[in-house]
């Protein structure tokens, strides 16, 4: 018996979805990927964060969380009320006011316009390094590396297509650690040049580039740590450089 053989359901429709380029949209969390006349704001991350209190609400719910993204379930998310800081930054306004301009704005929503929300890997982990039975059941892939391994030959690709179909205005990723895979998908041939800057103490780093299919922004996580993006000072400071670089590159 074959290992495709062997495959669940459940693992064989989990594989079918993410091979399927015409069902890209159902694996990112929500929002709209654009268009070239109209293109939006991309946040990529590297994987879901899902946790306990996240499937007990979907439990409960009589529509699944993850289906309507709504702006006020992304309210009470951490790295959500950064990202919407770090976009109000960006569009020019303080982020204390994160949560009117999201309520305005309604990022990541399905059937809103103007920002998506996605990962480069689909599948939900507490933390970078897990990876347990329920990630087997759901994948058919028996450890981590070699699900990313597929993952980088099977849906990196296909997430570049629609990058260079949709010409993103930018593309926001969230973790250093995995800037080359954030550069392969946006065909940069090049690390773009890092900016350092120290907020109380603690340096950040971030790379701005324009040089591919979109203009890129890869920063630090937006969910803590000494040296991410972890207050509205460093929020800012990184908006103001990636705003920065992009009106140099339309200039």
């Amino acid at each position: 018996m074959t290992a495709i053989e062997r495959m669940s359901p459940r693992a064989a429709e989990f594989r079918a979805k993410v091979e399927n380029n015409d069902r890209f949209l159902s694996t990112c969390d929500g929002g709209d990927p654009g268009q070239p006349g109209a293109p939006s704001i991309w946040l990529m991350g590297l994987e879901p964060g899902w946790t306990k209190h996240d499937e007990e609400a979907d439990d409960n719910s009589e529509k699944s969380l993850l289906e309507t993204y709504s702006v006020e379930h992304q309210l009470t998310m951490n790295f959500n009320r950064n990202a919407f800081k770090l976009l109000a930054a960006l569009n020019g306004e303080a982020c204390e006011n994160y949560a009117a301009f999201a309520r305005r704005e309604r990022p990541f929503e399905r059937g809103k316009k103007g920002y998506l929300k996605l990962n480069l890997f689909p599948v939900a982990c507490n933390k970078l390094g897990s990876w347990g039975k329920e990630h087997v059941a759901e994948t058919g892939f028996e450890n981590k590396r070699d699900y990313q391994d597929w993952m980088r030959k099977t849906r990196l690709p296909i997430l570049t297509d629609w990058i260079a179909k949709s010409r993103p205005k930018l593309l926001i990723c969230t973790g250093l650690t995995h800037i080359s895979d954030f550069l392969a998908v946006t065909k940069n041939s090049r690390i773009p040049s890092p900016k350092y800057f120290s907020i109380n103490g603690h340096t950040k780093r971030l790379h701005v580039g324009i040089s591919g299919l979109a203009p890129i922004a890869v920063i630090p996580h937006l969910s803590g740590g000494p040296n991410g993006l972890n207050s509205n000072q460093a929020i800012a400071h990184a908006a103001a450089h990636i705003n920065d670089v992009l009106a140099v590159a339309l200039s």
